[in-house]
């Protein structure tokens, strides 16, 4: 997963993991730089995001992934993580 943050997060039974999908560089010049999009990962590892743009809509996709190999634009954008679980690492 290409994330902002070097840290792992650990999939809970329970919690959901907050993120936004920051935009460094607009490759399509659709969505615009900063935070274009908030979401968020549920216990399954099912991702649902919402676009901040002009036109808003929300996309469900199978995982963080998939996020990041439809969106991430070879490292243009990243998923900053905003609740973190920090672990060992394997």
């Amino acid at each position: 997963m290409s994330t902002k943050h070097a840290t792992r997060f650990v999939r809970s039974d329970t919690e959901l993991v907050r993120f936004h999908l920051d935009r460094h560089e607009d490759i399509t010049g659709i969505s615009g730089e900063g935070t274009v999009a908030s979401g968020v990962i549920f216990p399954d590892g099912t991702v649902a995001m919402r676009w901040n743009t002009g036109t808003k809509s929300t996309a469900i996709y199978d995982s963080i992934d998939d996020v990041v190999a439809i969106h991430g634009h070879n490292g243009a954008t990243v998923v900053t993580l905003i609740d973190i679980r920090e672990t060992a690492a394997p």
